[in-house]
């Protein structure tokens, strides 16, 4: 006898339309067109049906998983002697499982593969944002704000090959940095002082015949590393 899989999910039991079709003998072509056929006359029978898709040799191909109801609506056009052995079979195979159901040990071993199973995919989902989110964690902690150049080492910490003159020309082509020949050269524009990027740094420079004149840096905030990584990151910034 053929091992019947009845899969269990979202609270109901299921089997697959390839292996109803492999085991009743059917083209799954013939048996798809069937399934139709039914959700198509009979708006109930469309909740007895689940379209899903199974892979044969790298490509994707349409199948149905259906409910102990489903399978008994779409058996009822199987006829002759061995479609109703087949029949008995999958009877019986439901019956199994629904006793195990039953089985509190089989009800905490599928709730243990499933709290596993989640715990596989949180692990993973932490392994790639876990760099992102150091950096990010880093920055946002550090109350002190870093020169154009240093932001470049760090761009370029992340993988995209920029030094300071290029990231100054991208920063002024992109409207973050005044383009305009004269004073305010390379200074923040009001969009990045009201995304709060920049903050320009005020100092005082005395010259060699003892006069003094205001200098101004522009600095990139905390809030700025973040915004310029993740734009160079998603390719936004080259």
């Amino acid at each position: 006898m053929n091992e019947i899989e009845i899969k269990y999910e979202n609270n109901q039991m299921l089997v697959s339309s390839l292996q109803v079709a492999k085991d009743f003998g059917k083209e799954h072509r013939h048996v798809l067109e069937s399934i139709r056929n039914l959700a198509a006359e009979n708006s109930a029978a469309k909740s007895m049906f689940f379209e899903s898709a199974y892979e044969n040799r790298g490509k994707q191909y349409p199948m149905f998983l259906m409910n102990r109801d489903g399978f008994s609506l779409l058996a009822m056009g199987f006829t002759g002697k061995e479609a109703l052995d087949w029949k008995v079979k999958y009877i019986n195979a439901f019956n199994q499982m629904e006793n195990k159901l039953n089985d509190p040990e089989f009800l905490l071993k599928k709730s243990m593969d499933y709290l596993q199973a989640k715990c596989n995919l949180l692990l993973e989902e932490n392994t790639v944002l876990k760099p992102k989110a150091l950096f990010a964690d880093a920055v946002s902690a550090s109350k002190s704000s870093i020169l154009v150049g240093e932001l470049a080492k760090i761009i370029k910490q992340n993988g995209h090959d920029i030094g300071q003159n290029r990231l100054f020309a991208c920063l002024r082509e992109n409207g973050y940095l005044i383009s305009r020949k004269g004073s305010d050269y390379n200074m923040p524009t009001q969009k990045s002082m009201e995304l709060g990027l920049f903050e320009i740094k005020e100092g005082t420079f005395v010259h060699s015949d003892g006069h003094t004149s205001i200098t101004k840096t522009p600095k990139v905030t905390g809030k700025g590393q973040i915004y310029f990584v993740n734009k160079f990151a998603n390719g936004e910034l080259k």
